[in-house]
């Protein structure tokens, strides 16, 4: 049963984390280049998942109806907000007042979720129930439940609607694009029939959404590849050989075109059979080079004016004592012009590049603090730790770079990974049960047990997260923070009890400030300690639970240690 519990609060877990790494694709990749209604729709599916989540810990019946909301409040819109993508695939406009007609159909239908304990029309009853190991509602239906079906089978209808009139209107459309969405709503009514008829009781729908949302992921990189590198095919230029000279054995001149001699005027002053002085030109420079030395670079760009000419060399034999040596001379002004429009936009894009990639590195900062702190929202007892631990690492480690102590062993760039990292440190109590992470008061030996998994669960949870991240820096140290963050320089810390230089450098650093603001940071079970004694305890704890080197840096931190925390208080 516990199994049975663990998998299935993993998966409703996994695939609210999904949830929430497709939805930051969408706003941080696609948001220019797709309508809203996708944001919208992978945002509905975000609140349903969190609700399914909430639903498998929720061990009271007022917990697992403020649950079963949240997961009405993203179902009673998804099926709109996928119907209205279909529409905007297919080019078709969907009438504002049937729109509106929708939007209030389902403001309605969660009006009557949410009602249980008023009226009985939607729900006759609702109680908890334990089944499969994780807490569920067994709800008997009332007579407008046929709402939240008839709404599905309204939008899908629409959306089968829209794709066969486009079909037959015979509009560009990708059908391929379209039947994948077809199949996204096909399959969450089917695994919507099969969850209601099979009566396991088990919510399947999660399921669904997640392939559901890759589905749609998949779709939109292919929107996106039709909208880049587009060649267009009538930018074909005809080249050809128009200018020759030609010299003997001997580097005599032979003789040159009319191309050739207007083009390069010191080919005019040249008399036949006569040699050339190679200093007169870059050209005749380089004709030397071939004629006499044999040089192996057959083909050079000359600039001349506003005009480039691209040379080219070849030895003909007329027999075995006579050799001719001839000059090719093109004019590829053009192909040289598009070739620097072509460096210019480039360069430009690699400037765009370079900037949206700072972009999304803010995005993605501000994302995985958001989720931090919504992570440490459910945690009564330590309010507002992430954002202050995160602060001291950010003070003690600008302070480690000034030294130079360490930069052998430890780069600025995994420092400053460091600092992003800080807000990850805690991430894995979102699978802690509430019932023990807001104990008001110690924990017991079983509940503390079970609350230092957290560090395991956590590095877990961030590895899914950062599974397709690119800065494999970053991702390698979040999840050692995350692992590692209460191991003890002696060996007795938790959960791998590894010890000294086997601790993970950035861990270590983040151990020190995770004691330090538990130290002089009121709980619900003590009180805040004075920043004498702190720092008293992080001094004698030096070789025992902290790295001595570091620990020692950190006294030397004190005074802006302070300063931080009389902010927090004014």
């Amino acid at each position: 049963m516990a199994y049975t519990y663990c998998m299935l609060n993993s998966i409703y877990t996994f695939s609210f984390i999904l949830s929430f790494v497709y939805l930051f694709i969408l706003v941080s990749v696609f948001r220019n280049r797709i309508s809203s209604y996708y944001i919208l729709l992978f945002a509905s599916i975000l609140i349903t998942n969190f609700g399914y989540m909430q639903m498998s810990d929720a061990d009271t019946l007022k917990m697992g109806l403020y649950a079963n909301q949240t997961v009405y409040l993203g179902g009673s819109f998804s099926s709109f907000f996928l119907f209205m993508c279909i529409a905007d695939l297919c080019k078709t406009k969907i009438p504002i007042w049937f729109q509106t007609l929708l939007i209030i159909y389902g403001g309605i239908l969660f009006f009557f979720v949410s009602s249980v304990g008023k009226f009985d029309v939607y729900y006759k009853s609702v109680t908890i129930v334990h089944n499969f190991g994780v807490y569920m509602l067994k709800k008997e239906y009332g007579p407008l439940h046929i709402l939240y079906p008839l709404y599905m089978l309204v939008t899908m209808t629409g959306g089968y609607f829209i794709i066969i009139k486009s079909f037959f209107n015979g509009k560009a459309v990708s059908y391929k694009n379209s039947i994948l969405l077809m199949v996204t709503m096909t399959l969450t009514l089917t695994t919507y029939l099969v969850e209601k008829l099979s009566g396991w009781g088990i919510p399947l729908i999660p399921i669904a959404y997640d392939i559901s949302q890759t589905i749609v992921v998949f779709l939109l990189i292919r929107i996106s590849m039709y909208d880049v590198g587009l060649i267009s095919s009538d930018v074909l230029v005809e080249t050809a050989i128009s200018g020759i000279v030609c010299f003997d054995t001997k580097g005599r001149f032979l003789g040159a075109d009319d191309d050739a001699r207007n083009w390069f005027p010191e080919i005019q002053e040249l008399k036949i059979d006569v040699g050339f002085d190679p200093e007169k030109s870059d050209l005749l420079n380089q004709i030397h080079k071939w004629v006499f030395e044999g040089s192996e670079v057959k083909s050079i760009l000359i600039h001349r004016g506003d005009q480039f000419f691209q040379i080219e060399y070849s030895m003909k034999k007329e027999n075995s004592s006579k050799v001719i040596h001839c000059i090719f001379i093109r004019d590829d002004t053009e192909d040289q012009k598009h070739h620097l429009e072509m460096k210019a936009i480039n360069d430009n894009l690699e400037k765009i590049v370079y900037e949206k990639t700072k972009k999304m590195r803010r995005i993605l900062n501000d994302i995985i603090r958001s989720m931090a702190i919504t992570v440490e929202n459910r945690d009564s007892n330590t309010g507002g730790h992430i954002q202050r631990t995160s602060d001291v690492v950010k003070i003690f480690v600008n302070h480690l770079m000034k030294t130079g102590k360490f930069t052998e062993r430890f780069s600025d760039e995994r420092f400053r990974d460091t600092v992003r990292a800080a807000y990850l440190h805690d991430f894995g109590k979102i699978a802690i049960p509430d019932k023990i992470l807001n104990k008001p008061g110690r924990f017991e030996p079983d509940e503390y047990e079970e609350m230092k998994k957290h560090s395991e669960k956590g590095a877990a949870i961030v590895k899914k997260i950062l599974t397709h991240s690119e800065d494999r820096t970053f991702k390698e140290i979040a999840e050692n923070v995350a692992h590692y963050h209460h191991e003890k320089w002696n060996g007795l810390g938790y959960p791998d009890q590894i010890s000294g230089e086997n601790i993970p450098f950035e861990a270590r650093i983040m151990a020190l400030a995770d004691v330090f603001d538990a130290l002089v940071s009121k709980r619900v079970y003590k009180d805040s300690m004075s920043f004498d004694d702190a720092f008293k305890i992080i001094k004698e704890d030096a070789g025992e639970h902290f790295d001595p080197e570091l620990a020692a840096e950190f006294l030397i931190c004190r005074p802006k240690f302070e300063e931080l925390y009389r902010s927090y208080k004014d």
